[in-house]
Formats: C-alpha cells, sequence, structure tokens
C-alpha cells in the first residue's frame, strides 16, 4: 500500500527516465532483428542453397526473431513504467490540490493528508464543502498511486516471467497485454463516474493545462462521462463543428471490437470504421438516383438481409473499401495530420510502399480508428480484421512491415461537409 507520506515524496521523473532507457533498448534490439534479417539470413537464403547454407540462413531467421521478441517484451516495459511516470505525476497533482484546498480554508492537515478536524457548524457552506473535496481529492490520489503501484508490479513480474519467449507472435501479444495495462493505469487516474461534480471540478482544477490535455487525448469517454468537467473540453473531445460525436465513435470501437459487425464484407477492416462513423452521428451522403452506389457517396440504404447482396447493392463503394474511404473524406473537408497531431477519432489508413505481391504500390488497404494518444504521443488504435483494442500502431507495426512489406501512415481527420 502507497500511504500518502509516500505519494507527496515519490519522483515520478525517474520512472520516465527509465521508460527512455528501455525505449532505447527496444529500438537497438530491433535494429538488430532488422540487420540480421537483411544482412545475415537473406544474403545466405539467396546465395548459399545447399544443406549448410540453408542451416546457417535458419540460424539468422532464429537470432533474429529472438531480437524481435525483446524488442516487444522492452517496449512492453516501456509502455508500463510510461503509465505509472502518468499516474505518479496525476496522483501529486491531485495531493497539490487538496492542499492548497486545506489552506485557502484554514484546514490543516495530518501525515495521511486528511484534515485534522471538521470545520465547525458555524464555518458555513464553503468550508463544509473544501472539507468533502479534500477528502474525496485524498481519496481518489491514493486510489491512482495504488492501482499504479500494483498493475505495475504485477506486470513487470509477469513480464520478466516471460523474457525466454523467443516466437515474435508470442511477444506481440506481451506487448499488447503491457498496452492494456497501462490503458488500465490511466483509467484509475480518472475519478469514477458516480463522483461529487465539486469533487470532479476540484480534481480537474487541480491538473496542469498540458495534464487534462494528455487525459482528452488519453482517456476521452471516461473523462466526456463525467459530471464537474467544463463543457468546452468535452465539446473539444466531441469536435467543435458538431457534425458527429469523435467520442461516440471511440466508444463505438472499443464497445464492438471483438463484436460481429451487422453486415460482413469480405474485409470487414473499413467496413468497421464506418460502423463507428455511422454511430457516432456522421450523415450518409447518398446519390439521388444512384442511391448508395452512387460515385460519390458515402452510406447505406439498408438492406434485403443478405449480405452478399446487401454488400454490392446497398452499400456505398466507401464503406468498405480503405482507399475510397480515404479519398472520399480527403475531398469532403477532411485533413490529413501528422502522427504527433493525431487524436481519438481519427482514421488511420495504411498505404502500400514496400513490395508485395498481392498489395499494389500506393494502395490504401487498410483502416482502424485512433481510440487513445498517450502523453508521449504514443498511438494506440482498434480494429477489425484481425480484431484488436487500444494496441500501439508503433508497437505493432514492425511486424505488420515485417509480413507486408514497408507501409505510409495516413491520418485523416474527417469534417464532412455535404451537410
Amino acid at each position: 500500500m502507497v500511504s500518502y507520506a509516500e505519494l507527496i515524496s515519490a519522483h515520478p521523473q525517474k520512472w520516465k527516465d527509465a521508460a527512455d532507457e528501455w525505449a532505447a533498448l527496444a529500438k537497438f534490439a530491433l535494429n538488430a532483428a532488422n540487420d540480421v534479417r537483411e544482412q545475415g539470413a537473406k544474403p545466405l537464403a539467396d546465395n548459399w542453397s545447399d544443406e549448410v547454407g540453408t542451416a546457417a540462413a535458419g540460424d539468422f531467421v532464429k537470432l533474429a526473431d529472438q531480437l524481435e521478441s525483446a524488442y516487444d517484451l522492452l517496449l512492453g516495459v516501456k509502455v508500463v513504467m510510461e503509465g505509472m511516470h502518468t499516474s505518479l505525476e496525476l496522483a501529486m497533482s491531485t495531493a497539490h490540490q487538496l492542499t492548497d484546498l486545506a489552506r485557502a480554508h484554514d484546514l490543516g492537515l495530518g501525515d495521511d493528508g486528511l484534515p485534522l478536524q471538521c470545520p465547525a457548524p458555524s464555518a458555513g457552506a464553503d468550508a463544509q464543502q473544501a472539507y468533502a473535496e479534500i477528502v474525496a481529492l485524498r481519496d481518489q490520489a491514493l486510489r491512482q498511486a495504488n492501482e499504479a503501484d500494483r498493475l505495475t508490479k504485477a506486470e513487470l513480474s509477469r513480464l520478466t516471467a516471460a523474457v525466454g519467449i523467443s516466437d515474435p507472435e508470442k511477444a506481440l501479444k506481451e506487448q499488447n497485454t503491457a498496452s492494456h495495462t497501462e490503458m488500465e493505469m490511466l483509467a484509475a487516474d480518472i475519478p469514477k463516474q458516480d463522483t461529487d461534480p465539486a469533487a470532479v471540478r476540484a480534481w480537474w482544477n487541480g491538473l496542469s493545462e498540458k495534464q487534462r490535455y494528455d487525459l482528452m487525448r488519453a482517456e476521452p469517454v471516461k473523462v466526456a462521462g463525467l459530471d464537474g468537467i467544463p463543457e468546452d473540453a468535452k465539446r473539444e473531445m466531441r469536435g467543435t463543428d458538431g457534425k458527429f460525436d469523435r467520442v461516440k465513435m471511440v466508444q463505438y470501437a472499443l464497445e464492438h471490437w471483438d463484436k460481429k459487425d451487422p453486415v460482413q464484407f469480405d474485409n470487414n477492416c473499413t467496413n468497421f470504421v464506418s460502423e463507428a462513423l455511422d454511430h457516432a452521428g456522421m450523415q450518409h451522403k447518398i446519390d439521388f438516383w444512384e442511391g448508395a452506389r452512387g460515385d460519390d457517396t458515402w452510406g447505406n440504404t439498408g438492406g434485403i438481409g443478405i449480405d452478399s447482396i446487401d454488400t454490392r447493392m446497398y452499400y456505398s463503394k466507401t464503406w468498405a473499401g480503405a482507399e475510397n474511404q480515404q479519398n472520399f473524406m480527403l475531398k469532403h473537408g477532411g485533413e490529413e495530420v501528422t502522427q504527433s497531431q493525431a487524436r481519438p477519432g481519427d482514421i488511420i489508413y495504411y498505404e502500400q510502399q514496400g513490395p508485395n505481391g498481392e498489395i499494389e504500390h500506393g494502395n490504401t488497404h487498410h483502416a482502424a480508428v485512433v481510440t487513445a494518444v498517450m502523453p508521449d504521443g504514443e498511438i494506440k488504435y482498434t480494429q477489425h480484421q484481425d480484431s484488436y483494442q487500444n494496441v500501439s500502431l508503433q508497437g505493432r507495426l514492425p511486424t505488420t512491415e515485417k509480413s507486408e512489406g514497408q507501409q505510409r501512415i495516413r491520418i485523416v481527420r474527417p469534417h464532412p461537409d455535404w451537410y
């Protein structure tokens, strides 16, 4: 258990420094894996085809797999430490806020962070409210610190036990689990839904501008659902143009990532993005004469309940085609943003750059929903086929490029101009 005294004397920057060191180690391991494949395994396989050459190439492949697995595990440690750093900083900001409240209302604090005494009945409503807020903030700060401590200890122990993994696919699953643990820490940093709005407001006011910005990008669904958060902050998360609700888009993706889509296409990644946009309130663009199948449409006109027919006759070409959807969104008010500018509710598109026998160069072939952006800029996305929730773009991209070739990541922010 983390005590209040331990919390206010913590050094969160040490966790950040450690996270940066683990990130550097992960990058080194990945670069080494790529070098072994390109400079060792590939030349041997291309130029030494007898039994000895094949065996030597196989040894290089095993070494590369070990290094790639190390990358995933090291990155898992990095994201857990990032989560601990963020949680400690937020908990300490909450502790500072309750200290300021206590000082403003002449309420002395004990070593446990609680007021030494209740305000007298004659002290007035403001003092009584301040007392209640101090207690709530103290409980919130300790909840954050203890949950972060518990999750960090458990996840680092789990990753330690996974050190011997040399299968990149298994190591990637470990990285995904660590990514989810980081999200659990952030969720614990936010007051519960039934928290008194005044306490929520006091908590929010105690955060720095950057901390508020970080939480709005990392946990928009939880933050927007709290009573006591300023309406302008909620409007920023939902989308200031009012065309569709970005928070509802993220919420749909997070809640339906492992559920069957209402209609099934051969590839459902872009279909899933369209479903999320649809549930977020984006209005359909239907041609008067040709319905959903017109050349400049997005949406559907229902169907007869048979997917093989509905997908060809009642859904637009932009509904489930990644390149068609990307081009349509950019044509109709959307903007392409850099990865550093990404925020929840944006759409990730994968454009083929490297050689691939099945995907033409320059073709956009995959789409996913940005569902979180971490304080350090790491983008987490949610997708269908294959189905993943809140996984790291930076963490998973090397695996994608190993199997499919180099990719250009394009991030598009829709701003529909047809209504």
